[in-house]
């Protein structure tokens, strides 16, 4: 079996693949200050819960836009007896032609999202990625990476105006059906952060049509997907496992 990692700044994501079949997906907090020992404690945590004893994986492949947490998790995997682990960094064979400025900077849950989403088949193609931050990620007809945009996410937009505006209180996102006219200050918080990320997205996706000369698929993936998905307007393919099988792909593309 292969174990898939991906670490963002809230949440770790696991996944298990044999063959070409993704067999579990799990979840667990990021935490920074956790050390090698910790983070192998919470693995063999997860790898129980799924009936799947360390003597069985083969193989792992780690991204993290967090660049501390790579050596924490590769060293808690090692603890673990996964011996062939593959960080997703520059030298690393991805398949993907990235035309930016300065590729190495295109951070490795981006380069794995659009390994998957190119794998579809489906081009042009806007990958949306909605969690700590929202990022775009953009791929021409041939599957090249020609382009990105990247903004605060909806709960991070919503500290940052809670910490501005000192008379604005604290507001929970989960999903209200109270529609767009908010008739009080907390609801109008959540509607201007749930509905305004919806429109973002559907303006930059027309955006980016209006560049590429056609629309583009658009495949929507992250934590906070489900609760914006709702609102779009323009239409997508919804992937929570989308950067996972990136990984996935990566894997085996360096250890055929």
């Amino acid at each position: 079996m292969l174990i898939a990692v991906n670490a963002g700044n809230s949440h770790v994501l696991l996944g298990g693949y044999e063959e070409d079949e993704q067999v579990f997906a799990a979840s667990i907090a990021t935490e920074p200050k956790w050390t090698r020992d910790d983070y192998a404690c919470k693995l063999q945590q997860v790898f129980g819960l799924y009936s799947v004893p360390a003597g069985r994986i083969r193989g792992a492949v780690v991204s993290s836009v967090v660049p501390s947490m790579v050596t924490v998790l590769e060293d808690a995997l090692r603890l673990l007896g996964v011996t062939d682990v593959i960080e997703v960094s520059s030298g690393v064979k991805t398949g993907l032609n990235i035309r930016s400025e300065q590729p190495r900077q295109v951070g490795s849950d981006r380069v794995a999202g659009a390994v998957a989403a190119r794998a579809k088949g489906k081009l042009p193609c806007v990958v949306i990625c909605l969690g700590t931050a929202t990022t775009f990620t953009v791929l021409d007809q041939s599957g090249a990476l020609v382009g990105s945009a990247i903004t605060a996410g909806v709960r991070l937009s919503l500290s940052a105006l809670r910490e501005q505006a000192a008379q604005l209180p604290a507001v929970a996102i989960e999903a209200r059906d109270e529609g767009i006219l908010a008739r009080n200050t907390v609801d109008a918080m959540r509607v201007g952060a749930v509905y305004g990320a919806a429109a973002m997205v559907d303006g930059m996706v027309g955006r980016f049509a209006e560049t590429l000369g056609q629309t583009p698929h658009v495949v929507v993936t992250g934590d906070i997907a489900p609760l914006v998905t709702r609102y779009m307007r323009v239409p997508f393919e919804y992937d929570q496992s989308l950067v996972l099988d990136g990984l996935h792909l990566i894997w085996k593309r360096n250890r055929p």
